[in-house]
């Protein structure tokens, strides 16, 4: 049931480009950039982990720029990983501390137990983040499972978050390379932001999809840029 949840998730995501608004500075939730242009956005989920030195070294392969939405509870343990993340030039954003279920949590706890168990979540990552590279700024969270209600947006901006979504992703379903590489390619769109994982359970099919993809995207004429361009 999970696994078709994601699904359907990514489909909302995509095909809600019919809804997209026009860019607003105030502007707290994204799932895409706003652009016709040949423009489209990697990020990478549930890192450091296994896979992130594999994931970095595609991205020097073709001088691709990502943001990864790191474990706070992980940093500790990757310290070095995180480090070189960083020091490519790649965004490091909040994936919250433990990768708690918030649609979950809904159903066992009040609203404001809920904000309290966030704020909580977000302000350890960012210690963890701080411990390594000295009060870098964080600009950008994403909630595990995409998460998104509008009570979210109280928690996020006291400390001047974005909530960045996804326009498509399906890395962790149980489907073929080649099945994962055509969905893929069929969600291409000017600003679509694409979410692979870094982290968790056995990522290998999703390092050869995402080199094949970056290979496709490339031939079509797209560019890979940076959230920081995009959203202030």
């Amino acid at each position: 049931m999970k696994k078709v949840f994601y699904y359907l998730l990514s489909i909302f995501f995509l095909f809600s480009i019919i809804f997209a608004e026009e860019f607003d500075e105030e502007k707290i939730f994204f799932w895409k950039i706003n652009t016709k242009e040949k423009i489209i956005f990697l990020t990478f989920d549930d890192g450091p982990g296994e896979y992130t030195k594999e994931v970095l070294k595609i991205l020097d392969k073709y001088n691709i720029k990502a943001t990864f939405f790191v474990l706070g509870e992980l940093v500790k343990y990757k310290k070095q990983i995180i480090l070189e993340i960083f020091r490519k030039g790649h965004t490091i954003g909040s994936h919250t501390f433990s990768h708690k279920n918030f649609y979950d949590l809904s159903k066992k706890f009040t609203l404001q137990e809920c904000k309290n168990i966030l704020e909580e979540e977000l302000i350890k990552t960012k210690k963890e983040i701080d411990s390594i590279l000295d009060k870098v700024e964080i600009k950008y969270v994403r909630l595990p499972n995409g998460f998104y209600r509008k009570w979210v947006d109280e928690v996020v901006k006291k400390y001047g978050y974005k909530i960045i979504n996804w326009s498509y992703g399906c890395d962790w379903l149980n489907i073929s390379e080649g099945e994962m590489l055509n969905r893929y390619i069929s969600s291409l769109q000017p600003g679509g932001i694409y979410l692979f994982h870094d982290g968790g359970k056995d990522r290998k099919k999703t390092i050869k999809v995402l080199e094949k993809f970056i290979e496709y995207v490339i031939s079509k004429g797209y560019k890979f840029d940076i959230l920081n361009n995009w959203i202030k």
